[in-house]
């Protein structure tokens, strides 16, 4: 069980942090979700987190907290790189666990940036916010997985549940139809779906 009472900045204290793990040609992976969250979905976004580092891949998130805090302090804990698209403009904003952070200055409207710059991602709970992400990544043709169990029945996941029945007609009858959102039982689950998925050419860009 993780310790959410008081996560420590390990941008300054640990020297392991000049040291991340990626494979040879790593994936970018949003993990969106609420940023206020109970320790049951604290956990499973860290152990989320920390299966995308363990796989090599770099995880991409909103930066803040809740969901965002803890998939990327699991990242972090396993040697991966993260990296926070922030809304405001300071360094200071954000919590301890980005590798690198992105200022957008945009407020809100920086979920189209974290969303457009996935191959893919996981949808751990979360509300509106999640799901514009978790949009841009689909709408863009990378596949996104949604954790079970993780949220509300009208929040983001379920809302990607339903993504074809809203959007399926917006595509042209020249282009590939959207694929379905993929639901998977537990973090490690999820992780390892979405990259399978990616690399069987669902991926917005080639790495």
């Amino acid at each position: 069980m993780v310790d959410t009472s008081a996560p420590a900045s390990r941008l300054d204290t640990d020297p392991r942090r000049a040291h991340v793990s990626l494979s040879k040609h790593p994936y970018q992976i949003g993990v969106f979700g609420s940023g206020t969250i109970g320790p049951r979905v604290y956990e499973l976004a860290y152990q989320v987190g920390a299966e995308i580092a363990k796989q090599g891949h770099i995880l991409i998130s909103g930066g803040m907290t809740g969901t965002m805090e803890a998939s990327s302090r699991g990242a972090s804990d396993a040697d991966g790189l993260v990296v926070g698209v922030l809304p405001g403009d300071k360094f200071t904003d954000g919590n301890a666990y980005s590798t690198i952070k992105i200022l957008s200055g945009m407020q809100f409207a920086r979920n189209y940036i974290t969303g457009l710059s996935c191959h893919g991602a996981i949808v751990v709970g979360g509300s509106s916010g999640a799901y514009e992400e978790a949009r841009r990544v689909w709408e863009g043709r990378g596949p996104v997985v949604v954790l079970a169990n993780s949220g509300s029945p009208t929040g983001a996941s379920a809302q990607m549940l339903s993504m074809q029945e809203i959007f399926g007609v917006a595509f042209p009858e020249d282009k590939p139809k959207p694929w379905r959102v993929f639901s998977a039982a537990t973090p490690a689950e999820s992780v390892s779906l979405v990259i399978g998925l990616i690399r069987k050419g669902y991926a917005q860009h080639e790495p």
